[in-house]
């Protein structure tokens, strides 16, 4: 089952000389605009560490860089597999380009 987290649009700021998304704006999209979402689903986010001094923290993650995105492109930022225990989250998000429907970038997530 997929979770549709968030959309966004790729800006110029993001884009390299290259004329395409530079890689580490791949790891923004996903951490800004999807893992902050999933941790404000589950209660665990920004309010979190504020109100209880608790959050989580990424301390290991896998990205593949499947096709480029350019400058005005969308991409929806989906989750496709999520899995826990008491110390652990497990995920994997997928970043799908709105328009053309391909798997631009995937992240798999271990954080604590």
């Amino acid at each position: 089952m997929t979770i549709h987290l968030s959309t966004k649009k790729i800006i110029k700021d993001w884009i390299d000389y290259n004329n395409h998304m530079n890689v580490s704006y791949y790891l923004l999209i996903f951490d800004k605009y999807g893992a902050d979402t999933l941790n404000d689903i589950f209660k665990m986010g920004e309010y979190s560490a504020k109100t209880t001094k608790k959050s989580t923290m990424m301390v290991e993650s896998h990205i593949t860089y499947n096709q480029e995105l350019l400058v005005n492109d969308e991409v929806d930022i989906n989750l496709v597999y999520f899995n826990h225990d008491k110390k652990r989250l497990q995920y994997k998000m997928e970043m799908i380009h709105k328009e053309k429907k391909y798997i631009a970038s995937t992240i798999e997530v271990i954080d604590l």
